[in-house]
């Protein structure tokens, strides 16, 4: 079973994300913040990362740039999911290592799972 961590502070964003990716069968943790998001991946392993653009004590790109930085976690599988993407801040993240860029407003809850499953195999 392949293991996603999505970090996200809107908790109903996670949390409907969170239940329809765990309906499609992945095994789903969620983190409130940027750094709590780090810490999880640092401890555990996950097959992939959805990441928050936008959030109260550091921005995703910061995030994903922390996780791309460290030996233990730089080959994590990050794609970011976010309601925020100005072509500086895709083109940001994308050369950063991000996998992929998702804007929310433009996947549904039962399309994320296809979505995932192209990313992370199965």
């Amino acid at each position: 079973m392949k293991t996603i961590l999505i970090v996200d502070d809107d908790k109903q964003i996670a949390t409907v994300f969170q239940v329809a990716l765990t309906s499609a069968g992945y095994k789903v943790m969620t983190a409130n913040d940027g750094q709590s998001g780090i810490n999880m991946v640092k401890q555990a392993k996950f097959d992939l990362v959805l990441l928050d653009e936008m959030m109260p004590d550091m921005s995703g790109n910061d995030v994903l740039r922390s996780l791309k930085e460290d030996d233990t976690t730089k080959t994590t599988t990050i794609v970011m999911l976010s309601n925020f993407g100005n072509n500086d801040m895709v083109k940001e993240a994308l050369d950063t290592g991000a996998a992929d860029y998702i804007l929310k407003y433009q996947v549904s809850p039962t399309d994320l799972p296809v979505k995932v499953k192209e990313i992370v195999g199965e």
